[in-house]
């Protein structure tokens, strides 16, 4: 950690020399092109270190976004069942127990999930030829049992 910062000390202040030479070259004074050459550094740092900042944040918001849209897909808007009955969205797991503080009363609340399951039906063509074509099927089969 100790070479680190030596390092980092070095580096400093030979970018902070380079700049008092190249701005001595122009007749300006080596302490001022060596303090103007810290200064850009740190300036530049600084850019660099907000620039690096915002850009954490950003992502970070996307993320948090993603997430949020994820969770809006394994969640349930549930009620509290105290006298409030308060509702509140929650994430949903099936593969744990799910259990959720109320804001309102404070109380451990837990989620049951029970599947049921449901016969998934056609829907009805209701147009007048189909009607009027199954009509006919009823009544050529009620003819044809009456032959018999």
């Amino acid at each position: 950690m100790l070479k680190k910062l030596f390092l980092q000390i070095a580096s400093l202040c030979a970018v902070a020399c380079l700049t008092s030479a190249i701005l001595s070259a122009w007749h300006v004074n080596i302490i001022v092109g060596f303090l103007v050459g810290l200064a850009f550094q740190y300036a530049g740092y600084y850019v660099y270190k907000t620039g690096l900042l915002t850009y954490v944040a950003l992502k970070n918001k996307k993320l948090e976004n993603e997430r949020i849209k994820e969770l809006s897909y394994q969640g349930l808007e549930v009620a509290c069942p105290c006298y409030k009955a308060v509702k509140e969205f929650i994430p949903v797991r099936l593969n744990a127990a799910n259990y959720y503080k109320c804001s309102d009363c404070k109380k451990t609340i837990s989620v049951l999930i029970t599947p049921e399951t449901a016969v998934v039906t056609e829907p009805v063509d209701t147009s007048f030829e189909a009607i009027n074509s199954v009509l006919k099927q009823g009544v050529q089969h009620t003819y044809n049992e009456k032959e018999e």
